[in-house]
């Protein structure tokens, strides 16, 4: 489930709420700009930390909604020949 779909899960969007809809395409325009901000190559849990973060600030933004954000360290970071090392903000290296 996308974080812009969370969004509209808790503001009870549909394709008919006019304020509800565009706030969970908004959340979901905030994530992708996120991660295309990164660029790639692929990394799914770069991606993903990238949309929570995003989503987790969206929240408190528009929802007054307050989330608690830990300290994202990536422990895949071996697992994935592409990846960027020091140049991901999660990378072991960087924290």
């Amino acid at each position: 489930i996308s974080t812009g779909m969370y969004v509209s899960i808790v503001t009870k969007a549909s394709p008919l709420a006019r304020e509800a809809w565009g706030l969970s395409n908004r959340m979901t325009g905030r994530a992708l700009t996120a991660i295309g901000q990164h660029g790639g190559p692929r990394c799914c849990k770069r991606d993903s930390y990238l949309a929570i973060t995003a989503a987790v600030d969206f929240a408190a933004e528009h929802l007054g909604v307050q989330m608690a954000q830990g300290d994202i360290r990536c422990t895949r970071c071996h697992m994935n020949n592409q990846c960027l090392g020091k140049g991901c903000p999660f990378h072991p290296a960087n924290k």
